[in-house]
């Protein structure tokens, strides 16, 4: 009897995992259902005694879920009781995920491997609609890349990089018992094909990281493997990880900042159908290389434009913005002077993209491409530099958030503000700052340890992450290269996003945080390439 409820706990235990692994890419609601089935079955089926349930280690638990604590203890100093008790909520995962683990039975070898490919198919299967929806946009009704995944696109850019962590493992490993999965085939297709995508995504958070861990696997292979030939490939294939991201952003840079040189007296003061040109010399705003304030007859393009759309010059696109603005940015995107010429160039196409709010040519041609991405974050560094507004610019709002965490860093170096104050202590040092930022544009830091540091202080920083990394050793994972590149990678996440703050995030790092510390079996533990 006891045999047979030993088996049947496994089952649920293991079922669950899979679950959750497949809901992973694909809802937010689904996983918060699967942690708490999670929960749920160690807690009905602890009084079934399974001989793989560890005994000792009761501290390892403490310890992670002791993170938790911290918040709670920063509920102390709150001056926002209701904002804080939301906070708990979000980070509730630090206690679920790690009492569900640690009371449930360990896993068997192949059970653990076929958690991890079920994790890698399902998240194959999200690129693959994601992708679809891409191609088919307009039918989706899809305006930006960040609205094709069914998860936040950064949080899923995380889960792409451990799959190919995964898959890498798989390839070198001799891969699971599953017949199509040992295919190195296969398994080199999943690789090029996610590593693909993950540029399609344009996540720079998740490329970072990826980029960041591949960097530090191919110093350890440098640095463990004997063979020198391959020493020197892995040589130059560092060098062109680290030279080729560097080379790509400085073409991107000098294709925004090559600019067209203009001379008041040299320039055409008029149309071909003999109307006068608008020139602001003053103006710094560019697209493409070319003045955006310049060679602009309003007259033409606006009946020009009126009669290729319905939706008419004086009007908003679909981001809320003027058409006549998003009309001009486009024009000089091309490189076509703002007047009935450059209008009538205008393809289908380029009139749907600016219905839709696209100001700029490359956002439509270049949909697959990472270019359009660092070209939007080059483009709003600059307008920051030139204005000093930041407003619904990503990257400038996070320059923001930065300069304001370091403000109060400052004020509160040991022990921070504590829990639900952050939308207080921000607001105050942003008016401290005479930032430009607007009140619904105002937040912290995208950046896990400013944020550890605004609210828990030094003494709160070091200790959440101590109490991270010393289990990882305690547990008999020194030597575990798949946890510790897991570990990188969202390490390297971190300084791009807040992720142990959000759904997503912590309920992907809890997980196989503690899939990895108390189920990877003793062959992977001490795996070498």
């Amino acid at each position: 009897m006891n045999i047979n409820k030993n088996l049947l706990r496994e089952k649920i235990f293991y079922f669950v995992l899979l679950s959750y692994v497949a809901f992973l890419p694909f809802s937010e609601a689904l996983v918060s259902i699967a942690a708490g089935m999670l929960l749920l079955q160690a807690i009905v089926l602890k009084s079934w005694k399974h001989p793989s349930v560890l005994k000792g280690n009761f501290l390892t638990l403490i310890k992670i879920s002791s993170i938790f604590v911290v918040y709670l203890i920063g509920t102390t100093l709150t001056k926002d009781i209701s904002f804080a008790f939301y906070e708990l909520r979000k980070v509730v995962f630090w206690i679920i995920i790690p009492v569900s683990f640690f009371i449930s039975p360990r896993l068997t070898f192949n059970r653990f491997l076929n958690v991890l490919t079920f994790f890698c198919l399902a998240v194959f299967v999200a690129s693959i609609i994601a992708t679809i929806k891409l191609v088919f946009k307009e039918y989706f009704l899809i305006t930006g890349f960040r609205d094709i995944t069914m998860v936040s696109h950064i949080r899923y850019s995380f889960q792409i990089v451990l799959s190919i962590i995964i898959a890498i493992y798989f390839l070198v490993s001799g891969g699971n018992k599953l017949q199509f999965i040992h295919n190195k085939t296969v398994i080199v297709f999943f690789l090029i094909w996610m590593t693909s995508f993950l540029v399609i995504l344009k996540s720079i958070t998740g490329l970072f990281a990826f980029f960041g861990t591949a960097f530090i696997l191919l110093i350890l292979l440098i640095t463990r493997l004997k063979n020198i030939k391959t020493k020197i490939i892995l040589g130059f294939l560092l060098i062109l990880f680290v030279l080729s991201p560097i080379y790509y952003v400085n073409k991107v840079w000098n294709d925004f900042y090559n600019l067209e040189k203009l001379s008041p007296q040299k320039t055409e003061k008029f149309t071909p159908l003999g109307n006068p040109y608008f020139f602001d010399f003053l103006s710094l705003e560019k697209e493409n290389g070319h003045w955006v304030k310049a060679y602009i007859c309003e007259t033409e393009i606006r009946n020009g434009w009126n009669k290729l759309s319905e939706i008419k010059y004086d009007s908003i696109d679909a981001n809320g913005y003027a058409i006549s603005n998003t009309l001009i940015r486009y024009l000089t995107s091309k490189g076509l002077r703002k007047d009935d010429s450059g209008v009538s160039k205008l393809s289908e196409r380029d009139v749907k993209a600016i219905e839709n709010g696209i100001a700029n040519y490359i956002y439509v041609d270049k949909s697959f491409s990472i270019y359009p991405r660092i070209y939007e974050t080059i483009w709003e560094f600059d307008r920051y530099i030139e204005t000093g507004n930041p407003n619904f610019q990503s990257f400038s709002q996070r320059i923001e958030y930065i300069k304001a965490s370091f403000q109060l860093i400052k004020k509160n170096f040991w022990f921070g503000f504590g829990t639900g104050n952050w939308k207080i202590k921000y607001d105050e040092i942003y008016q401290e700052m005479n930032s430009k930022l607007l009140p619904e544009n105002r937040g912290p830091s995208h950046n896990q340890y400013l944020n550890y540091f605004v609210k828990f202080g030094f003494l709160g920083f070091i200790y959440i992450f101590s109490m991270l990394i010393i289990p990882v050793f305690r547990e008999g994972h020194k030597k575990n290269l798949i946890f510790w590149l897991f570990l990188v990678s969202m390490a390297i996440a971190n300084f791009g996003d807040a992720n142990f703050e959000t759904h997503m995030g912590l309920s992907f790092f809890c997980f196989f945080y503690c899939f990895f510390l108390w189920n990877t079996p003793k062959e992977i533990r001490a795996f070498r390439f």
